[in-house]
């Protein structure tokens, strides 16, 4: 812009916003970028049709709050709408439920090829977060902002160095044991990690990892499965992606 031409007028574009306490999970399919270039596109979809339902019926199933789908990467919040008291809680289990049945689609070993395992990173963190409507983004649904949202994406980030499928921010983990439906099970699943350095932030993170041996799910053929090895080798793709 040259310096002589006026300056835009700045118009408040965001309505209705609102600020509450949510646990917010970020789920991202690993190795996505190989994946679309080393498979045909049309298995690419299918994954993808597979992962979105898993996802949306898991959070819809523990009354979780779908913000965002960013191709391979799913945006989900709990918070303590509707009389729930323990957002953390059904974060956590949720998050283990999607790990289970995305892993139960490695029972079809033709599905990407014969070499892939497909596999999924979580992030999860509980804070303050600011929710508004922007005009630009009034069809897509909320803008979230807030530190519990930047460091929930930043700590799926950080699992494959870590060596885990879930990474759990400490202000999580002490929300969901203070709940009362939070019990010794799920907190026997995680091994605290120390902390982390994220970006854009001053303070370290303190964080859970999910423990190895916790990962480890048993494979049951499922539904999923079967609609992938449909859609594979009769050509029959959903219709909903």
């Amino acid at each position: 812009m040259n310096s002589a031409e006026p300056r835009p007028k700045i118009v408040p574009c965001v309505q209705d916003v609102h600020r509450q306490p949510m646990a917010v999970m970020f789920v991202d399919l690993d190795h996505f970028m190989r994946i679309c270039t080393d498979v045909a596109p049309e298995t690419v979809f299918v994954l993808l049709g597979e992962f979105q339902r898993i996802v949306t019926d898991n959070v819809s199933n523990f009354k979780g709050k779908l913000n965002a789908y960013q191709g391979d990467g799913v945006l989900a919040t709990f918070d303590y709408a509707a009389g729930q008291t323990d957002c953390a809680t059904r974060t956590l289990r949720c998050a283990w439920r999607i790990l289970e049945q995305i892993n139960a689609l490695n029972l079809n070993e033709a599905a990407l090829g014969g070499d892939w395992l497909i596999s999924a990173s979580i992030g999860l963190q509980y804070g303050q977060v600011w929710s508004g409507m922007i005009n630009t983004s009034k069809r897509y649904g909320p803008t979230l902002v807030g530190d519990a949202v930047n460091v929930a994406a930043r700590l799926e980030q950080h699992a494959h160095a870590l060596g885990t499928k879930i990474v759990v921010g400490d202000d999580l983990m002490q929300r969901a044991r203070c709940e009362h439906a939070f019990g010794a099970f799920e907190i026997s699943r995680f091994v605290n990690a120390g902390t982390l350095l994220i970006r854009g932030r001053h303070a370290p993170v303190g964080v859970w990892a999910l423990r190895a041996e916790a990962a480890e799910f048993p494979l049951e053929r499922t539904s999923s499965t079967t609609s992938i090895n449909t859609a594979l080798y009769c050509g029959n793709f959903p219709t909903s992606i």
